[in-house]
């Protein structure tokens, strides 16, 4: 009997997602420039890695700060990974998705709305690049929908093939 091949196995396939989000929260995620009130630049970048982003995002969630809501495409990753888990594809697949849109707009809203530099209250921080973290912080919810969809696919496939079976 043939061994089935490692891509083929859901747990592995899931591990190489959760190993891309673990990547990605160690990686340098974004790049942010200080400014001050009153002098507009200042010319210092501080760049951020993935958990420092993370943990900034539970911190912005509770002072009701907008890009925050970035942060909650965590969550709904971690959903997508248990309803893969579960075998509830489309589940997986939409919460997946929910997840990179979240993700996407939340952190691109950064653009727009400065946030606030630790307790400095003369000077915010003003995203300027987005890094490596931040693409492989949406590439896992991408992959988990990629191999949910696969998945979803090749049940539906043979449901419709019993189906056919049963009808001769």
């Amino acid at each position: 009997m043939k061994k089935p091949s490692s891509l083929t196995q859901p747990l592995f396939l899931l591990g190489i997602s959760l190993f891309i989000y673990i990547m990605a929260l160690s990686l340098p995620a974004l790049t942010f420039e200080i400014v001050e009130h009153k002098t507009i630049h200042t010319g210092s970048i501080y760049i951020m890695k993935g958990v420092e982003v993370t943990i900034g995002g539970i911190l912005g969630l509770l002072f009701l700060q907008a890009p925050a809501i970035g942060w909650l495409a965590n969550p709904l990753y971690w959903y997508s990974c248990k309803f893969f888990v579960q075998k509830k594809y489309k589940f997986s697949i939409v919460s997946a998705f929910s997840s990179i849109i979240v993700g996407f707009t939340g952190t691109i809203s950064t653009y727009w709305f400065a946030l606030p530099n630790g307790s400095n209250p003369d000077s915010q921080l003003l995203l300027i690049k987005l890094l490596p973290g931040f693409w492989l912080w949406l590439a896992a919810p991408a992959f988990m929908m990629i191999i949910a969809s696969g998945f979803a696919y090749w049940k539906h496939s043979h449901r419709l093939e019993r189906k056919s079976v049963k009808l001769r």
